[in-house]
Formats: structure tokens, sequence, C-alpha cells
């Protein structure tokens, strides 16, 4: 949940074009090199850019866009942890109408933080999609509502993880090396192939730590927290319909799931019905 180190610094240069999405099922998706998905979307009459993230748990907007939507008072807040355990607790607000691709979605909750990130607006999450089916395709750089019910020959099973129906993640199952069967987040908001594995997953791959590269990175909400990241490589991951050989791979201390994992290379037009727990590949 809100992952927003990987494009802090970055600056965004394209144009989405809101005009044309009043009555559009298709929109533009802008695909950073990173793999980060990149959408427009318009809030309370407030239009933005925005990081449409599967693992950012619920809408996230910041600083000046957040202040754009008019001071507010509140007493609800939420305290999420963020995949390296970190604790965070915000404040939650429901927007009365957010307009995105040619859908409004009225009495969404969401966030706020003060962070400022160069031509970023905040993040677009999974709770107010849970009705709506949607493809990511990556070879059109387009974000989709279909007219027709998804259908495919290759399905995934996916789980839910909600709280009071304010947040939402997905998870499946994947096979590391052939043999052991995990359950991972799926996280748009990683980019593209990110694998992280809990660091006790290093003793049960026959991993030895001495045999890794160390990398220690400071949470850039709150500097006094450093996270260790063990990197390098294994033999692959796998689901039914995907396998990734010998991929680069951080085993982090403190991971709170199994795995958390990147979409991108589960396949490249992907289908998502929330409610009933499938993922439709779709290549």
């Amino acid at each position: 949940m809100f992952n927003l180190s990987f494009i802090k610094s970055m600056a965004i240069t394209a144009s989405l074009a809101f005009s044309s999405l009043t009555f559009a099922q298709t929109m533009p998706m802008t695909v950073l090199p990173s793999g980060h998905l990149i959408v427009g979307a318009e809030v309370d009459g407030k239009k933005g850019n925005f990081v449409l993230d599967t693992g950012g748990g619920i809408n996230l907007f910041l600083g000046n866009f957040s202040k754009s939507l008019g001071k507010k008072e509140t007493y609800n807040y939420l305290t999420a942890f963020r995949a390296t355990g970190e604790p965070m607790t915000v404040p939650l607000f429901k927007s009365k109408e957010i307009l995105f691709n040619g859908k409004k979605f009225k009495d969404t909750w969401y966030a706020t933080y003060d962070m400022e990130m160069n031509g970023i607006d905040g993040l677009i999450s999974l709770p107010m999609l849970y009705d709506t089916e949607f493809i990511i395709d990556y070879t059109t750089k387009e974000l989709i509502f279909p007219k027709e019910k998804l259908n495919s020959k290759k399905v995934m099973d996916i789980q839910l993880s909600t709280n009071a129906d304010q947040s939402m993640d997905i998870t499946t199952y994947v096979v590391l090396n052939n043999k052991y069967t995990i359950n991972v987040l799926l996280d748009s908001g990683s980019g593209n192939d990110s694998f992280w594995f809990s660091d006790r997953l290093m003793n049960t791959l026959n991993i030895k730590k001495e045999t890794l590269k160390i990398d220690e990175r400071k949470s850039e909400f709150n500097p006094a927290l450093t996270t260790k990241f063990y990197k390098g490589n294994i033999g692959s991951v796998s689901t039914p319909f995907a396998t990734v050989e010998n991929p680069k791979v951080s085993f982090v201390e403190g991971l709170i799931y199994e795995g958390k994992t990147s979409i991108n290379w589960l396949g490249k037009k992907l289908g998502f019905n929330l409610k009933d727990k499938k993922i439709y590949i779709l290549d």
C-alpha cells in the first residue's frame, strides 16, 4: 500500500486527453519506462494524472491536488501497513463523484497525504472498480471497460484483502523454482518485473544471505526506518500461463506478504473481474 518512492522524482510529460473520455469505454494510459501506469481522472470536478495501482489499497490524493478538492474535516481514518510493515495512519474522506474512463463513480473513499510528486496527483486503486470489469492492455497502452463480460480459456483465481470495504488488494498463488507455492500481492504500482519475497523464504529456497547483495533503504515517509533488501536470482517464478526464468528478486526484511510482484509478467493484456475473483489472460 502507498508505493510512492518509484516515481517521486520523475517528471511526467504525457498529456492525457480528458475531452474524449465522457462517452468512451477505452482510455489511453501512459506507460513509463519503469512500467508504471499513468491514467487521467476527474475527481469532484478537478482533473489530474494518477498512477493506476492495484497494490495501492485505496485512492490516495496528494499535496496540492488534495487541497484543491476543498478544505474538509473528518474524524475517519485508516491505519494501513506498507509491504515492509511500516504503519501509516491517514485521514479518510469520500469523493462525491469520480469520472474515470467515461464512467461515474459515486461516494468513493480516499485518503490524502501531504507530498508533491512531479506530474502525479495520487493513486487510483481497486475499491471503486469492484463492480466494473476492466482490461489493462500493455500493447495498445489502454485501459478498457469491456462491453461484453470477460472470457478466456486462461483464467487465474485471485483473492481479495479488504478493510471495512474502504481498501482492497488482490493476491494470487505462484510457484517458485517449480516447487514452492506461495501467495503474492499483485502490484501494478511496483512497475515492471518486480519480484519481492519474504526473507523467511531464503531458508526454504536454500539461499545463503552471504551470497546476496544487501541494499538498505530508508523509508520516504519516515527516514528513521530502514529496510534491508537481499538481492539475487532464483530459478523461476510461474503461474499456469506464464513463467519467468532466472528472475532478479529481492528478499525483503519484514515483508508482510509471502511475496509481492508486478503484473506485467502475467500477460500483455489482462482482464480483471474483482467481484468474481478472476484475472483473464487475453493476449
